[in-house]
């Protein structure tokens, strides 16, 4: 439009008229293009803050963490956030590294880089599926906390890269601290520490040997006649010698059977005890002591215990006469349920917001004794995307986040239910994946009875799905934000030049026009 009106001025001086309304609108334009390239100016200042500062996780920290919140990140980044709470034994830092034979000096000795996941094993405060549990003792070797292993490509993949301080130590091997939580990282599971040897340790024994079916005496009810030896043993596996009373009760035994050979011994038939002369037992010495019994020819093998027992220090054998009571054995399962779908098997089906889910955890005793056992169920990760509406009895540690019941004592063959509610929440969270624990906030629950876990899925929201499909985004890096922002700026900047250049040739064409020299 400009170039046919400049080139018809000599022959329609009448479009000079055209040729005003046009600068208006060239300085309109200008004024705009002005505007726009202040702020392409202004955004591309923001894109460089945004591009030279590091970005924070929105779940930066987890229960589970050795250190919570991190070494920290971008110029906040320091050891001296592990160094300190290590010094000052938070959270028994100290106790472990020691546990797995790392040092001080190993510690300084680390440097920051990258590692590849690959078959490493990470450890935190927290039980979770695939986790191996080690108690962590002291100086005194005396049990202070408990840490947990597993691998970390359960959460996240093989070739994955993780920032962290990686070291040496002379004892693991290779050892790492995680940036983002301080949760330490080896390739093996940690052999633990052997305790200094005691001054004195006198470790007694007692066996009973049925000679007559040549067989361990308490592995199978004794028989009218039989031949039982019973040994009793000390042993000092300490640096000095201590006395050893030697003497055994018969009781029990003579219920069911008679004294033939009393190995030296001395019995009080008013007491019915064998006895042998007290020893000085030396460091490293064993004595031992035999005596034997013969079953009676008539037995009454329907008694309420049906056995023979005695003991020697603290070691008791017990004989069956007639009947064999196998040792506790606990048996534990574990099931969920959603309500609100009509109640099905809740691992089959994906969990949508309001829903109620009930957990049923299962112990039962199929041996042959009683037992304490208590329940208690890992419930953190199940409380990220629900609320615990009936804890049924037991009680919530919000530290540990483990729900639990009172200890029981389970008897043979019985069986005992502990059943607990949650609800979905009214919105699901669309919260990222944890950085420590790629398994939080992962749209699915999951719940850990010991070694007994249930997982289902939940039925998250859109930008949780785009953060399942794609991860991350584009690995742009400063250069290419630059790189684009400026051409955004040289185009902005291009019109808005161009406009200035028309509005120049305007006013020159309209200043030949008013000297009459065009």
């Amino acid at each position: 439009m400009f170039k046919k009106i400049v080139s018809q001025l000599s022959f329609s001086p009448a479009l000079v008229g055209q040729l005003a309304f046009y600068a208006r609108r060239l300085r309109k334009e200008e004024a705009t293009r002005r505007l726009g390239l202040i702020f392409v100016a202004l955004a591309l200042v923001v894109q460089s803050l945004v591009v030279f500062q590091a970005p924070e996780p929105a779940n930066a920290s987890n229960p589970g963490d050795m250190i919570p919140g991190g070494l920290g990140l971008g110029s906040a980044r320091s050891f001296n956030n592990f160094l300190g709470p290590y010094d000052r034994n938070e959270r028994h830092l100290q106790d472990i590294y020691n546990y797995f034979g790392i040092t001080r000096d190993e510690i300084t000795a680390t440097h920051f880089a990258t590692f590849t996941v690959g078959d490493k094993i990470g450890w935190g405060f927290e039980n979770r599926a695939g986790a191996k549990a080690v108690s962590i003792t002291d100086g005194n070797f005396q049990p202070v906390t408990t840490l947990y292993g597993r691998p970390l490509n359960i959460m996240n993949s093989r070739s994955d890269q993780i920032w962290g301080y990686l070291g040496h130590s002379s004892k693991i091997g290779w050892f790492a601290i995680m940036q983002y939580c301080g949760n330490l990282i080896t390739d093996i599971y940690p052999t633990p520490p052997t305790p200094p040897p005691a001054p004195a340790n006198i470790i007694a024994s007692k066996k009973a040997v049925n000679s007559t079916q040549k067989i361990d005496a308490s592995k199978k009810a004794a028989q009218a006649n039989d031949k039982i030896t019973y040994t009793i043993t000390a042993q000092n596996t300490g640096g000095t010698a201590k006395v050893v009373d030697f003497s055994d009760n018969l009781k029990s035994v003579l219920q069911y059977a008679k004294l033939i050979d009393n190995g030296g011994g001395t019995y009080n038939a008013s007491i019915q005890t064998l006895k042998w002369p007290s020893v000085n037992v030396e460091p490293g010495a064993t004595i031992s002591h035999s005596y034997t019994v013969q079953m009676n020819s008539t037995l009454i093998s329907k008694t309420t215990d049906c056995s023979m027992t005695n003991n020697f220090t603290d070691k008791t054998v017990t004989v069956p006469v007639g009947c064999v009571t196998p040792p506790a054995k606990i048996e534990l399962s574990k099931t969920a349920t959603n309500v609100s779908q009509g109640n099905v098997n809740a691992t089959t089906v994906t969990a949508k917001a309001k829903d109620r889910i009930t957990f049923t955890l299962t112990a039962q005793n199929s041996g042959g004794t009683a037992k304490d056992f208590t329940f208690e169920d890992t419930i953190g990760d199940t409380l990220e995307y629900s609320r615990l509406i009936d804890a049924g009895g037991g009680s919530f540690n919000s530290s540990s986040r483990i729900l639990s019941w009172p200890v029981i004592s389970l008897k043979p063959g019985e069986k005992q239910v502990r059943v607990f509610s949650v609800q979905l929440l009214d919105t699901i969270p669309a919260t990222p994946k944890g950085i420590s624990d790629a398994s939080s906030y992962d749209c699915r629950i999951e719940n850990t009875f010991y070694d007994t876990s249930v997982v289902f899925s939940v039925d998250c929201p859109a930008p949780k799905v785009i953060e399942t499909v794609v991860p991350e985004l584009p690995h742009t890096g400063p250069t290419e934000n630059i790189i684009f922002a400026g051409v955004v700026l040289a185009i902005v900047a291009f019109f808005y030049f161009r406009a200035r250049q028309l509005g120049t040739e305007v006013r020159l064409i309209r200043r030949d026009i008013n000297g009459g020299t065009l």
